[in-house]
């Protein structure tokens, strides 16, 4: 039986999943250190302009917390929410939703004295495939 890892582990498995892949898309993202409570990633877009990315990850339940934040007026923010279905086989990747700040908004629901995105069942997971694998939502902030 494999033992059970802690939150932390794919948490940090999927921010460097989330540098590895912009790395291959050819973008120089920077790592936040010090388990920075927002923002994951950076991006430079030009010495006036950067993209700030937080990553939520996932390998069971319906949800990623977002947090009591209005998200509508963060242009340059996205969220990558990443859901591992089989953590532990590493011939898997995660199932990936690239979701810009603002529609964040739109979408979050109630979750105790916060807020989560909800992919708990078909109707919600459907209101998510627009963002899945949506990586030129990114590309295109930089034009």
């Amino acid at each position: 039986m494999t033992e059970r890892r802690s939150t932390h582990e794919s948490g940090m498995a999927g921010e460097f999943f989330v540098m590895e892949t912009l790395y291959r898309l050819g973008y120089q993202p920077a790592l936040t250190m010090a388990n920075a409570k927002k923002i994951d990633i950076l991006l430079a877009v030009s010495t006036s302009r950067t993209i700030r990315i937080s990553v939520k990850t996932v390998r069971g339940g319906g949800k990623w917390p977002v947090g009591n934040s209005d998200w509508k007026k963060e242009q340059d923010m996205f969220f990558i929410f990443l859901y591992y279905c089989d953590f532990g086989n590493v011939a898997t990747r995660p199932e990936v939703f690239i979701v810009p700040a603002p529609d964040v908004q739109k979408l979050k629901e109630s979750w105790f004295d916060s807020f989560a995105l909800y992919f708990s069942n078909q109707e919600r997971l459907e209101r998510l495939e627009p963002y899945r694998d949506a990586w030129h939502l990114i590309k295109g902030k930089w034009k």
